[in-house]
């Protein structure tokens, strides 16, 4: 999948590099999408184990809600075939071919995930630093949360010319995006009353250290 994508993969290759017969294999898989599927849920429990982590970290709801955004942005750079799995498995001429129960169960899987964001938004409510719009949801929020970063992540894929565009580090674009969002409704405390940046410092180094680690060795090889 890394090496040459999802379009390229094939039951023979599977077989190939399993080292079994591709009969041996269809009687575990009947097909590459439901191989993928597989691939997708055990991404799914990798993320889930991040946002556990997050979701232990001490700090004010804004400060909680951050240590997510940073472990979704860890978890999709450190484990990149299996968080897009998450979204190949439900694109067309791929989800057809997937059971009923899996694609029930992968689901179930994406909600607890996306559950544990949603505590902090409540915490954050009962807490008084958040007010929602009376047609504005936790869930909604997250969801909100979730497609500008997915957005962002994806956008890397793709060579646009974004200095032409007038865009600078997309990066920090979309945390002070982000941050300009949350401000807007309101969540205290506010980015102009608060260090986020080393409050980000302080979540890789409690929180995820190990992935900031693997992450800046990724960096070095690829200057070098």
């Amino acid at each position: 999948m890394a090496e040459h994508g999802f379009a390229n993969l094939g039951m023979d290759r599977i077989a190939e590099a399993m080292e079994y017969s591709k009969g041996t294999i269809y009687q575990h898989f009947q097909c590459k999408e439901e191989v993928l599927m597989q691939l997708c849920m055990r991404g799914l429990r990798i993320w889930g184990e991040f946002f556990d982590r997050a979701l232990a970290f001490r700090g004010n709801s804004r400060e909680r809600l951050q240590a997510f955004h940073l472990g979704h942005d860890y978890y999709a750079r450190l484990y990149p075939v299996e968080y897009e799995a998450s979204y190949t498995v439900k694109s067309a001429g791929v989800r057809d071919k997937i059971s009923a129960d899996n694609h029930a169960a992968h689901n179930a899987l994406l909600k607890e995930v996306l559950d544990r964001v949603v505590v902090v938004v409540d915490e954050a409510i009962a807490a008084g630093d958040l007010s929602l719009p009376r047609d504005m949801r936790p869930q909604d929020l997250v969801y909100g949360f979730w497609a500008v970063h997915y957005g962002e992540l994806m956008m890397e894929n793709y060579n646009f010319g974004y200095g032409a565009m007038g865009i600078g580090n997309r990066e920090s674009t979309v945390r002070t995006v982000l941050r300009a969002l949350l401000d807007g409704l309101g969540w205290r405390p506010l980015s102009s009353q608060h260090d986020f940046a080393a409050v980000a410092e302080r979540i890789g180094r409690e929180v995820f250290p190990q992935e900031v680690a693997r992450l800046a060795g990724r960096e070095g090889e690829q200057a070098s």
